[in-house]
């Protein structure tokens, strides 16, 4: 009697885990793998070190650049919306971000080493909806993570005088990369590589932030219309080149990965854009705000 009642329940055991193989493979096959991201490696400087030198070029790009003030609109939404990207990025690849807004009818973002991220308001008046942005947003983080601009700036101009430039001790360089910035919108071109990297990490952290990743390379066939129409999205491209191989590659590494992510954002996004739309008429030529928005 107790051989048959062992044998029944090894019987049953065996039945559940054949019924339930199916079903752990249909999981797997919708949430995917996690996408295996590039290590970040060493620049020859320590994170201290980068924070500064971001915060040395920030510095300079406020010099030579009008920047909206924290207490602006426009600034606090990107703000938020950067705070919610934070919220999905690992702390062992994490910085401490800061998102400030350029009043610039270009389209443009860029990032500078230890986590300092600028987006010009055309950015926010192209893109369709919040779910773009935030992959611009997040493609800059990735650049960041990366550490793409402090090895170009190595790259460029030799560890001692980046790492000079990073105590404050070369004025000179840190007043040449202010005035690269201001007339080119970047303080350094990014190789394909770094584009490449950079969106892979955007799809993943807007993904994780709940945004559909796709919503990224529809912001890129955007500027793939314009190219050649609009002169202001010529610096944009000019650094991220939307080339019909990199939303492939995008578009592959989506799929490849089961990217989830469905929200193409919150309704605040269009107020936004609405404010940020007048602030670049009422501002043309003046430097003046927009007025306040009516009080409901």
């Amino acid at each position: 009697m107790q051989s048959r009642s062992f044998s029944t329940r090894m019987l049953a055991l065996v039945f559940t885990l054949l019924l339930a193989q199916p079903f752990a493979l249909m999981a797997q096959a919708q949430g995917g793998s996690a996408p295996q991201l590039p290590n970040p490696g060493t620049t020859g400087m320590n994170r201290q070190q980068q924070q500064q030198l971001g915060l040395q070029a920030m510095g300079e790009v406020y010099k030579q650049m009008p920047v909206l003030p924290d207490s602006s609109p426009e600034t606090q939404y990107i703000q938020r919306l950067g705070k919610k990207l934070m919220a999905v990025i690992p702390a062992d690849r994490s910085w401490p971000y800061q998102f400030h807004v350029i009043p610039a009818a270009d389209i443009n973002a860029f990032a500078l080493p230890g986590g300092p991220i600028f987006v010009n308001i055309g950015t926010i008046t192209a893109a369709e909806n919040e779910a773009q942005l935030a992959g611009v947003m997040a493609h800059e983080t990735g650049h960041v993570v990366a550490r793409h601009a402090a090895r170009n700036m190595i790259a460029a101009y030799g560890l001692e005088a980046v790492a000079a430039l990073a105590g404050g001790q070369n004025p000179g360089l840190l007043t040449q990369l202010g005035t690269s910035i201001a007339a080119n919108g970047l303080m350094l071109a990014h190789s394909r590589q770094d584009e490449t990297e950079a969106d892979e990490y955007g799809a993943r952290y807007a993904a994780a932030a709940g945004y559909d990743p796709r919503a990224l390379i529809s912001f890129f066939q955007i500027l793939q219309r314009q190219e050649g129409h609009t002169p202001k999205v010529l610096a944009y491209l000019s650094d991220h080149p939307a080339t019909a191989d990199r939303i492939a590659h995008l578009q592959q590494y989506i799929v490849q990965h089961h990217l989830g992510g469905t929200s193409l954002g919150s309704g605040q996004y269009q107020a936004i854009k609405s404010r940020a739309a007048s602030y670049r008429s009422a501002s043309a030529g003046t430097g003046a705000p927009p007025p306040p928005p009516p009080q409901p």
